[in-house]
């Protein structure tokens, strides 16, 4: 009895210490949106800017440099499609606050 009820509290706690993001992700651990894009891909993404941008629509598969106060990185949308999701979600800790909503379009292979 003592073993179980300190598994259930082991799990309890690890399941609380994980990230809000944590449950963004696929079992295979691919984020739900997409994943971040490499070099090659992000020299000839569509830079947006966050100082003057708030919506932001996006081609399924679209690769999007994203910049805010010196910082930049680069995402690629080939995640679920017909959303729309808060740049919080997945841009990298501490890249900026300022709110961006970003709607995915629907995938051209997807007959719905």
């Amino acid at each position: 009895m003592r073993s179980t009820s300190t598994l259930i509290a082991a799990l309890v706690l690890g399941a609380a210490s994980l990230p809000a993001s944590a449950s963004d992700v696929f079992r295979s651990g691919q984020s739900f949106w997409g994943q971040p894009a490499d070099q090659s891909t992000s020299a000839s993404a569509r830079a947006v800017d966050l100082g003057t941008a708030r919506h932001l629509r996006v081609a399924y598969g679209e690769t999007i440099k994203f910049r805010s106060e010196g910082k930049e990185f680069s995402w690629t949308f080939n995640g679920l499609d017909r959303r729309a999701v808060d740049l919080a979600r997945f841009a990298p800790a501490g890249f900026s606050s300022q709110p961006l909503m970003v709607h995915v379009a629907q995938n051209p292979l997807n007959r719905r």
